[in-house]
């Protein structure tokens, strides 16, 4: 009788093992195929060059890597991408995420209408990026925009063609994404706030302290693992926009990014020079990542409750 026990024990347990790994073997797998094959695939073909007269791709050797350096050094488009790309990573850390960090504390406090608040500050993070932005547009529009309507007719403003001349369509951009980015990040931050211990924030009312001061000394060092997380996300914003400047001013040179460079660029069959140009980013975007990942774990030691 014990021995069919432990025979059945070890059969549920051979297919409890047997469950994990089929579970386990779809995610290393994609990892393994779309992550590291295709970043080693792109390796190799940043030290290659496609030869017309061969009809494939021949050794280039590190060609493509010295005119990256050189579109840098002498093409404007190259460094107005990179300049643009670069203004993204202080309006997402410092405008965005203090704004979602405030906005968070205040829902959490459950401030008047903060159903209301809620909902609209989460709306656009599950809009699709492509009617977000049409709408965006929409309001601005000098024919039908309200927005527009009100600074040209109540205000008495002469409006800018807002999405066609820069800098003021830069500024549009950078307007669309803190508007845009604050659901996500407040999601984010509205789920570590909502982890706090009861009890503290009973203990810091008894001892008196303002909200600010909550928000400041209770609140911020308690939930800093979440907010580095938020920041360093909001880092790498410089390597990944493209959609906001494609869809809001259709691609304008002037607020191009460097994700924007690339893809416009591998449409163009320029793909060996381009996978060049993103790994040299690279070479020098992770260093500073991590460095900057490293600073933050300074200001404040990570706390647990």
């Amino acid at each position: 009788m014990t021995d069919g026990r432990q025979k059945k024990i070890r059969l549920n347990n051979r297919r409890t093992n047997i469950f994990i790994l089929c579970m386990l073997a779809y995610p290393v797998l994609q990892f393994a195929i779309f992550w590291i094959g295709t970043n080693i695939g792109a390796i190799g073909l940043s030290f290659k060059k496609f030869d017309w007269d061969v009809g494939g791709y021949v050794w280039a050797g590190l060609d493509n890597y010295k005119r990256v350096f050189h579109e840098i050094k002498n093409n404007s488009m190259f460094r107005r991408a990179i300049t643009n790309s670069l203004w993204y990573m202080p309006v997402t850390c410092f405008i965005s995420l203090p704004l979602s960090i405030l906005f968070s504390y205040f829902l959490y406090k459950k401030m008047p209408l903060a159903p209301m608040f809620r909902v609209i500050f989460f709306l656009p993070s599950i809009i699709p990026v492509v009617v977000l932005t049409k709408a965006f547009t929409y309001v601005f529009d000098s024919s039908i925009g309200p927005i527009d309507h009100f600074f040209r007719y109540v205000m008495g403003f002469n409006t800018p063609p807002w999405f066609r001349d820069y800098p003021v369509s830069q500024i549009m951009i950078f307007i669309y994404c803190i508007w845009a980015g604050l659901g996500y990040n407040i999601i984010l931050l509205s789920g570590a706030i909502s982890r706090l211990p009861e009890e503290l924030m009973e203990y810091g009312k008894l001892e008196g302290i303002g909200m600010a001061r909550e928000l400041f000394t209770v609140v911020v060092p308690l939930i800093w693992p979440t907010i580095s997380t938020t920041f360093l996300l909001g880092c790498t914003s410089v390597f990944t926009v493209m959609l906001q400047p494609l869809m809001l001013t259709n691609g304008e040179p002037n607020t191009s990014t460097i994700a924007l460079l690339i893809y416009n660029a591998v449409n163009g069959r320029e793909q060996n020079f381009m996978t060049a140009f993103g790994l040299t980013l690279s070479l020098i975007g992770v260093p500073l990542i991590m460095l900057i990942r490293w600073g933050l774990g300074k200001i404040l030691e990570d706390v647990e409750f």
